[in-house]
């Protein structure tokens, strides 16, 4: 074994400093003093190792401390593994794509049309009860029930979560997350007063406090239709997954976290979610679910879902969609009891709906390519500008750039003390 191999395996790399370090670096640097003819006999050239590497070591060890080794394996597998590129790098050609079709309809802000009821569209910035709300009152039977709690402190805002829960008879679990939000940040399953206490504590912000959709499925419905057409489409369908680990009896979480090799690749947000049971061993058998919200970003598996779709499903999101008034294209995200309902558009519940700033999320299934990824971006984006155009040509004007800029602006100052999601 070369001295440089023997290196990676000492306690160089830990928290502790021990004398074998010394020799072992010496040991490395002897060839290299053993060339200085200053040294005429072994002993001196053995001296001058140790003492050399006592005065490398110890800078050395504090620049190696600072190197991640450990997720070096997970961050060689995001730069293979297109899904988990950084949304600057896989949204650029998007971008592009953006700019062209603004150059064809001659307007940066005219997709904001696209959704005339919802704010900017449902670009940044739209309030999630508004749209539930919205939803609810035209289909209380496929929405999940929702309510919106203001933020002036605290205290009040907690005393407020718990009188909502004690008059419409909502029972715990509860799922809290913010009115303003995106991409699952602040998605929290809460089961008790005191728990609803500490989220308040720590998110200081407008919170909706809706029903738990136990599910156990879950799924995103992309629909759009177009303003002159009588009915609407499924673009795509989303099946989510949501990955646990099991327990063996000798591994902590952490351990079983890093074991496995997908979830090894997004560990830091598991640990962090569960940065209280990192070092817990799971009995033998034992389950634990590694995400609650179905968000590809949080955690969760998204694989293409169109062996979902059927004409009755079509005409049952379509339905739903031409009752909120202004709404034309965007995501549904539902749970539902099994894929023969959901097929039969029957017992599902919608959790969530999302207007032109969502996707159409099949495209993170693993096996899909990264080409047939752009071409459903590309291919949703022109949806989006057909649509606003269409809604343009009735007289309506599109959000002004300033207004979009303000609640880009807000929703990042909001979103920094979001908590970690479940």
């Amino acid at each position: 074994m070369a001295a440089s191999d023997a290196l990676l395996g000492l306690p160089i790399f830990g928290s502790a400093f021990v004398l074998e370090d010394v020799a072992v670096l010496g040991a490395a640097l002897l060839v290299v003093i053993s060339k200085f003819a200053m040294f005429r006999s072994e002993e001196g050239k053995l001296g001058a190792c140790v003492v050399l590497a006592g005065v490398l070591v110890w800078p050395l060890h504090k620049v190696l401390q600072k190197v991640p080794f450990r997720s070096l394996p997970a961050g060689l597998k995001k730069i293979v593994r297109w899904e988990f590129w950084p949304p600057a790098v896989f949204y650029l050609p998007v971008v592009v794509k953006y700019a062209l079709l603004a150059l064809r309809y001659r307007s940066l802000s005219l997709p904001t049309l696209a959704n005339p009821g919802m704010q900017t569209g449902g670009l940044i910035g739209e309030s999630k009860f508004e749209t539930l709300a919205d939803l609810e009152r035209a289909q209380p039977g496929f929405t999940a029930e929702t309510h919106l709690v203001r933020f002036a402190s605290v205290e009040q805002q907690a005393d407020e979560i718990c009188r909502v829960r004690r008059e419409h008879h909502l029972a715990y679990p509860l799922v809290l997350k913010p009115d303003v939000g995106q991409r699952g940040d602040g998605f929290r399953v809460i089961h008790s007063d005191e728990e609803a206490r500490a989220y308040a504590a720590r998110f200081a912000r407008d919170v909706l406090v809706q029903a738990y959709v136990p599910g156990p499925e879950e799924a995103g419905i992309f629909y759009y239709r177009f303003p002159h057409e009588a009915r609407g489409k499924i673009f795509t369908i989303t099946e989510k997954v949501f990955p646990m680990v099991t327990g063996d009896g000798r591994h902590t979480l952490e351990e079983l976290i890093r074991r496995d090799p997908r979830a090894s690749i997004v560990a830091g947000t598991y640990l962090e979610r569960f940065a209280g049971q990192r070092k817990r061993v799971l009995a033998p058998g034992e389950c634990l679910k590694l995400v609650e919200a179905g968000n590809h970003c949080q955690g969760a598996i998204f694989l293409d879902g169109g062996r979902l779709y059927s004409a009755e499903l079509e005409k049952q999101i379509d339905e739903i969609s031409q009752s909120v008034p202004g709404f034309f294209v965007g995501r549904y995200d539902v749970r539902y009891t099994s894929e023969d309902a959901l097929r039969a558009g029957r017992d599902f519940r919608i959790i969530e709906l999302n207007g032109i700033s969502s996707e159409a999320t099949n495209i993170y299934d693993p096996a899909n390519s990264l080409w047939s990824a752009y071409r459903t971006l590309f291919r949703q984006w022109e949806i989006i500008f057909a649509i606003a155009a269409g809604n343009r040509s009735l007289g309506l004007p599109p959000t002004a750039l300033r207004t979009i800029w303000g609640n880009w602006t807000r929703y990042r100052q909001r979103s920094a003390v979001y908590t970690v999601s479940d």
